[in-house]
């Protein structure tokens, strides 16, 4: 099972991509919506494949247009890790196993007015030991903190699972993420309300002159039209605020 392992490593290592972890669906004891299961995407599944791509510090802590920054390279990364998750599938799928992508960001679905991907990535990247959920609801990385954009592939292949992460990388006591939130969509246990921060973080100029169409909105449901308009560059980020703070990104300044 090893060298399957390894085939994998190495497929992604000529990608570029050198964070890699494996996690079996049978470590799955979170209660998420059936829907939102790798089982409801993949009948067969047997493995969550996950990756992440740093973010240069560089761009956290640029001096001027960090916002600006952040929106391009995350807009590019997500292109390139689809792009990735898209060959990797074919990659398994030519040795006989069944793969299925998990983008990295849209598409969204929504749950009570919760955002949700088609699976909840962060949850299975940490099974798969590539780091460990912060209080800012962001996957924290041992070298690279929460500075970190993860995508992920389903896979029939049976894959022998990585070592999960153990000791803590969010520090205990810190509440920097929390108080540096403008909206307060982190409280002190650590949960994040999404649909708050995903609508303070994220502009779409498009979303927003489509939404006032009457008509448009009769015909068309929300989900339609945030996963047609809100991709790529039509979308732009004006708040990396936890990012910034997080003594997890800044140890490195």
């Amino acid at each position: 099972m090893r060298k399957k392992n390894n085939e994998v490593i190495e497929f992604l290592k000529e990608k570029e991509i050198q964070i890699v972890g494996f996690a079996s669906i049978e470590e799955n004891g979170q209660r998420i919506p059936e829907e939102f299961s790798p089982q409801a995407l993949l009948n067969n599944v047997k493995t969550v494949i996950c990756f992440g791509v740093p973010i240069p510090m560089g761009v956290i802590y640029s001096e001027s247009n960090d916002n600006l920054l952040y929106w391009r390279y995350c807009n590019m990364m997500y292109r390139s890790i689809d792009a990735t998750e898209n060959s990797l599938c074919l990659f398994l799928e030519n040795k006989g196993y069944v793969s299925t992508p998990i983008y990295s960001c849209y598409p969204w679905k929504i749950v009570k007015r919760d955002f949700w991907g088609l699976i909840p990535l962060v949850y299975w990247a940490e099974k798969a030991g590539i780091g460990r959920l912060t209080k800012s609801g962001l996957l924290g990385h041992p070298k690279y903190g929460t500075r970190i954009l993860i995508g992920g592939v389903l896979t029939s292949m049976h894959l022998e699972p990585s070592p999960r992460i153990q000791a803590a990388i969010c520090p205990m006591d810190c509440v920097e993420c929390i108080e540096s939130c403008n909206v307060k969509a982190i409280d002190t246990n650590g949960k994040v309300d999404h649909n708050l921060c995903i609508r303070n973080a994220n502009t779409n100029p498009l979303m927003a002159h489509l939404l006032q169409d009457t008509e448009l909105r009769k015909n068309i449901d929300f989900e339609t039209i945030m996963n047609t308009i809100g991709v790529d560059d039509h979308s732009y980020y004006h708040c990396l605020e936890c990012l910034k703070m997080c003594p997890l990104n800044k140890k490195r300044i």
